[in-house]
C-alpha cells in the first residue's frame, strides 16, 4: 500500500496539526491531528465502513470499526452476545432496520453487491466465499484462491455465514 497521501488542514510548525484530512490511495482519515499524527476525535475510512473514534498518537485507543450500514463493530466474549446472523435469527443488521421480523422471508441473501454471485453450498465470507468441498475461501471478482482457513475459521463460517441455495 502507497503510504504517500494528500493532507488538507491545519498545520503548525510545518507539521499536521488541528483539524484535518490526510487521503491515502485506499484510506481516508478525517479529523484532529497533533505533532503530524492522529489525535483527537477522528474517523479512518476505509473499504466496507470506518474506524472511529479517540486516536492518541497515531493508534485509535477508544472507538470501534462501523461498517457501512451502520453497524458498530462490538467485541464477542461469549458466543450469546452475537445477537444477528445466527441459525436461530438469519437476518442481516440492515434487515433487522428494515423492520423484517424472525420466520419473515428474508430480503437479502447477502449485506454486499455479490449477494447473487454466491454458489449454492458456499458460505459467503462478505471479502469472497468458502467452498466447502475444496477448504478454501475464494474472491467473488476472480474466483482466485484467498486464503485456507484453519479448523477454527471453518467452524465460524459454518456456524455464522449464509449459505447458497440456488
Amino acid at each position: 500500500m502507497n503510504l504517500i497521501g494528500e493532507y488538507s488542514g491545519d498545520q503548525e510548525n510545518g507539521r499536521y496539526h488541528g483539524k484535518g484530512v490526510y487521503k491515502l490511495e485506499n484510506a481516508r482519515y478525517e479529523g484532529n491531528f497533533r505533532n503530524g499524527e492522529f489525535h483527537g476525535e477522528g474517523r479512518m475510512f476505509v473499504e466496507g465502513g470506518s474506524f472511529q473514534g479517540i486516536w492518541r498518537q497515531g493508534k485509535l485507543v477508544e472507538g470501534c470499526f462501523v461498517f457501512k450500514d451502520d453497524l458498530k463493530h462490538k467485541r464477542v466474549e461469549d458466543k450469546k452476545e452475537w445477537d444477528y446472523c445466527t441459525s436461530s435469527d438469519p437476518r442481516f443488521y440492515n434487515e433487522i432496520l428494515e423492520g423484517v421480523k424472525v420466520g419473515d422471508k428474508l430480503r437479502h441473501q447477502s449485506a454486499h453487491r455479490y449477494a447473487t454471485s454466491l454458489p449454492k453450498g458456499c458460505y459467503d465470507t462478505i471479502d469472497g466465499y468458502f467452498d466447502p468441498k475444496k477448504h478454501t475461501v475464494f474472491s467473488y471478482d476472480n474466483n482466485e484462491e484467498l486464503r485456507i482457513p484453519d479448523k477454527r475459521e471453518i467452524d465460524w463460517i459454518k456456524e455464522h455465514c449464509r449459505i447458497g441455495l440456488d
